[in-house]
């Protein structure tokens, strides 16, 4: 399974510590991504739309998607922007 992570930049630190105390240690880091999603401001890094968001793209075994979709839930709860999006049969060549 794949999670795909989009939020503030400022909140990435936090989030990758949680990834890896919670266990999990397979994913990549795009340090900085522009943007608009449907219900945040844009984000462009520009003198109009100041910040930037991270993305964050996790890699992990279908029995651990409980816990992923959980610590999701919990980021989503208290960060903004946060986004996430699980994809399942995702095929590793």
């Amino acid at each position: 399974m794949m999670a795909m992570v989009v939020c503030s930049a400022p909140f990435l630190k936090e989030f990758l510590r949680e990834l890896e105390e919670r266990g999990f240690r397979g994913w990549t880091l795009i340090p900085k991504v522009l943007g608009k999603g449907g219900s945040s401001d844009p984000q462009m890094d520009d003198d109009v739309w100041p910040g930037y968001s991270g993305m964050v793209i996790v890699h992990f075994p279908p029995d651990r998607e409980g816990d992923m979709r959980d610590l999701l839930r919990e980021f989503n709860s208290r960060i903004s922007p946060f986004k996430a999006f699980m994809f399942r049969g995702v095929e590793e060549v």
